[in-house]
C-alpha cells in the first residue's frame, strides 16, 4: 500500500474514532440520554427516583430519608402524617433489586456534600447476615441501575468493588463506553422516538406524586398457616396455585454454607456510606424488616454480623431487631417477603416513631 493510501487511512480511522467520541460525550456521558432513557427500566426507575428526591424541597435540617430494596416498606406519606408529633419530613428511594452499592451511589447523587439529612434509614433482610447463592458483590444489574450516576472518575473505583476480572471489565468498559450499556434502550428509542420523548416527559412531571401517593398492595395472605419444622405452608382458596408455589419457595428457600461473604460485602459498602457521613450530623439507623408472614426460626447469631461491628460507631443507630416482629402476620403480607397496604402503613408508623425517639425533638431552622 502506498504511503499515501496508508495516511488516508489513518486519518480516516482517527477521525472515525473522533465522531465516535464526540458522540458518545455528548450523548451518554453528559446526562443528556439520562433524561430519556425508558422510565420503565433499571436506568429509568433510579433516575426518577433519585431526580424526584434531588428537586424535593428541603427547607429545613430535619429530613430522614429512606434507602434500600423492595422490603424497605416505608411510606413517606403515612410517615409525614405524624409530622406534628415527631417533627420529621420522611422521603424514600428504596427501589426494588437494589443493593447496597446502589444506596451508596444513589446517596453520593442525593446528597452530594452530606448535610442535607438527619437520618438516613437502611434496612436488613436479618441482623444475621446468611450468605446468598448470589454473590452481590458481582451483580451485574448495579452497572445498569447506576449508569447515569457513573463518571470517568469512578472509572477505576466502581470496577475493583465487583469480585471477578470479567465483571470488573463489564463495569470499566461500561463507565468509559457508555453506550455499551445504553445499547437496547438506545436502539428502542431509535425505533420510536417521539414516543420515548412523550413517556419520558409524562413520567418526569408525574412520578414525583405517584410514588408518594402509592398507598401499597392490597392483596393479603390472610389464612395462610405455615409449618416451619415440615416446611410446609397451607394457602388460603384466594391464592392461586402458581403463587403458592413461588411463595412456597421464597419462604422455604435454602441458604449456602455461611462463609461471611454477604457480611464482607455489607461492610464494605455500609463503611463507605458512614465515611460519607462522618463527622456530619447524620445518623445512620439499621432496622431489619419483618422477614416472613409467620415468625420463621431465628438464623444462627452471628455477633460479627457487619451491622453489629458498626453498631458501637457514634453515628450508628442499630433499632431493636424485634422492633417489627408483630408485623409478621399473613394479614399484613402479600406475598412472602413483601407487606401489604395495612402492613406498610403498620411499619410506616412504628419507624417515624422509633426515628424520633432516638433522635430526640428536632433541630431549628
Amino acid at each position: 500500500m502506498a504511503a499515501s493510501a496508508k495516511g488516508w487511512l489513518v486519518r480516516r480511522l482517527f477521525a472515525t474514532a473522533l465522531i465516535f467520541a464526540c458522540l458518545e460525550g455528548v450523548v451518554f456521558h453528559s446526562g443528556l440520554y439520562a433524561r430519556i432513557v425508558e422510565p420503565e427500566s433499571t436506568t429509568g426507575d433510579m433516575e426518577l427516583m433519585i431526580n424526584n428526591e434531588i428537586q424535593r424541597p428541603k427547607p429545613n435540617p430535619n429530613q430522614v430519608l429512606a434507602v434500600g430494596h423492595s422490603r424497605q416498606a416505608l411510606l413517606p406519606r403515612i410517615a409525614n402524617q405524624m409530622k406534628p408529633s415527631t417533627g420529621y419530613t420522611f422521603a424514600s428511594i428504596g427501589l426494588g433489586g437494589t443493593t447496597p452499592r446502589d444506596w451508596y451511589y444513589a446517596l453520593r447523587a442525593v446528597d452530594p456534600h452530606a448535610h442535607n439529612y438527619a437520618a438516613i434509614l437502611i434496612p436488613e433482610d436479618d441482623y444475621n447476615e446468611p450468605d446468598l447463592w448470589e454473590d452481590q458483590a458481582d451483580r451485574e444489574s448495579d452497572l445498569h441501575y447506576l449508569i447515569a450516576r457513573l463518571h470517568v472518575k469512578d472509572l477505576f473505583d466502581f470496577p475493583m468493588t465487583y469480585a471477578t476480572p470479567a465483571r470488573r471489565w463489564t463495569a470499566f468498559e461500561g463507565i468509559l463506553l457508555k453506550g455499551t450499556v445504553y445499547k437496547r434502550d438506545f436502539q428502542e428509542f431509535l425505533d420510536h422516538p417521539a414516543a420515548r420523548l412523550e413517556k419520558a416527559e409524562f413520567y418526569r412531571k408525574g412520578s414525583a406524586s405517584w410514588f408518594y401517593d402509592y398507598g401499597g398492595d392490597e392483596r393479603t395472605l390472610a389464612g395462610l398457616e405455615i409449618d416451619w419444622t415440615d416446611r410446609i405452608a397451607r394457602f388460603p382458596s384466594n391464592v392461586p396455585e402458581s403463587e403458592q408455589k413461588r411463595i412456597s419457595g421464597e419462604l422455604f428457600q435454602d441458604y449456602p454454607p455461611d462463609r461471611g461473604r454477604e457480611t464482607a460485602y455489607r461492610l464494605f459498602w455500609y463503611r463507605r456510606i458512614l465515611a460519607r457521613y462522618h463527622g456530619t450530623r447524620t445518623k445512620i439507623f439499621f432496622l431489619r424488616v419483618p422477614r416472613a408472614p409467620t415468625p420463621p426460626p431465628e438464623e444462627r447469631f452471628k455477633a460479627n454480623s457487619s451491622v453489629r461491628q458498626l453498631a458501637g460507631d457514634p453515628n450508628v443507630v442499630v433499632l431493636d431487631e424485634h422492633l417489627l416482629d408483630s408485623l409478621e402476620r399473613p394479614d399484613l403480607f402479600w406475598d412472602a417477603l413483601h407487606l401489604n397496604r395495612e402492613g406498610q402503613i403498620r411499619f410506616s408508623e412504628i419507624i417515624a416513631s422509633a426515628v424520633r425517639e432516638s433522635l430526640g425533638p428536632p433541630a431549628g431552622p
